[in-house]
């Protein structure tokens, strides 16, 4: 709003520059200031309404764009996020259950230990790579 301000008050002063209003000067910035302070008061909340106005619509646009979207791609993005959710589930089951049943497995066989934990090592490596693949 100074910036406004500013605008309205470098207007008024140039025309009035041109104007011999009175002998007295301090009249005439008493009623140059005047002038100013009501052009403010009149034109600046207008000005601030209607760039108010013209970013809400801008946001109304976007929102309205944004929901579009979604309506037409509701099944695609309720597809994509099923997907998601079972590589979420089976991440979990694999690190929860299969895990320990292949480090059992290795245990009962009887495999030396350094050997299977490199295994299993390599298998976790190897099925986070594979998840990280799916999900993109």
């Amino acid at each position: 709003m100074n910036s406004l301000y500013e605008v309205i008050s470098q207007s008024i002063d140039s025309v009035l520059e041109n104007y011999d209003l009175t002998e007295n000067t301090q009249t005439n910035k008493a009623i140059t200031q005047q002038i100013k302070q009501v052009i403010n008061l009149k034109v600046a909340p207008q000005i601030e309404l209607i760039e108010l106005k013209n970013k809400l619509d801008i946001l109304f646009e976007y929102e309205k764009n944004y929901l579009t979207l979604l309506k037409d791609f509701k099944e695609e993005i309720k597809f994509a996020n099923a997907l998601q959710e079972d590589l979420r589930k089976e991440r979990a089951k694999f690190f929860s259950e299969i895990l320990r049943e292949v480090s059992s497995t290795l245990s009962q066989a009887q495999v030396e230990e350094s050997v299977a934990s490199s295994w299993i090592q390599d298998l976790v490596k190897s099925y986070t790579n594979s998840l990280n693949l799916s999900s993109n």
